[in-house]
């Protein structure tokens, strides 16, 4: 009688029982150790959990605030909105409504004429929230406003032409520009407007500023 010749299956199969046999001693000499990694990794994931439920807690109170405050803006009741824009940026500053919140609350402020908290909230949103292109572009010009109003011309024109530079695609982008050269005009920097009512009427040459920025031309040359 021949000899049995082992096939390729029943050696995958020995292979497989032997690698079995192999990782479960193993474990049982680390068994501890096995524990530890898998009572770490249930922890991490507790962890992370309980992050992520307090996260997404902070998200819809924050976001309750802002629908609040929009509400009490709508109605003109401005010192209502500030209190609970206010709470929004100072206790939910890390969620999605907090850029929203700052936005809204530098505004109040400007309309308040406190140029000085609205300028800082202004600046606080271009440096730390810029999710939104176009409110950051806003936020920009907001500084301008702000400039403006406290009678530093010169440095709202260039608030101006950086709120260009953050969308010059925008539909904003032609009014930052004449209102830029208003700021020079003001400042008695002829040249300055000059120049920026060209770029105007150069980059934007369909836009409704292109008849007010001809007119500015014509009074500069006098």
């Amino acid at each position: 009688m021949s000899p049995h010749r082992i096939t390729k299956k029943e050696m995958k199969q020995d292979k497989f029982v032997t690698y079995s046999l192999q990782v479960s001693e193993w474990i049982q000499k680390h068994l501890n150790e096995v524990l530890m990694a898998a009572g770490g990794v249930v922890l991490v994931a507790a962890v992370l959990f309980f992050i992520f439920s307090s996260q997404a807690k902070r998200e819809r109170k924050a976001a309750e605030l802002l629908g609040k405050a929009n509400l009490a803006l709508q109605s003109g009741n401005m010192g209502g909105a500030v209190d609970d824009l206010q709470a929004v940026v100072n206790r939910y500053s890390s969620t999605e409504s907090a850029g929203q919140a700052t936005f809204y609350l530098a505004y109040a402020y400007f309309y308040a004429k406190d140029y000085v908290q609205a300028q800082s909230l202004f600046e606080k949103y271009v440096q730390k929230y810029k999710e939104d292109p176009l409110l950051s572009q806003s936020a920009q010009a907001g500084i301008a406003d702000c400039h403006m109003q406290t009678g530093k011309p010169v440095m709202a024109a260039e608030n101006f032409l950086r709120a260009v530079s953050l969308g010059p695609q925008t539909f904003l982008a032609p009014q930052y520009l004449l209102r830029a050269a208003s700021a020079y005009l003001q400042a008695d920097q002829n040249d300055k407007a000059r120049e920026t009512l060209h770029r105007l009427i150069d980059e934007y040459p369909d836009s409704r500023e292109v008849h007010r920025a001809k007119v500015d031309l014509a009074q500069i040359a006098g």
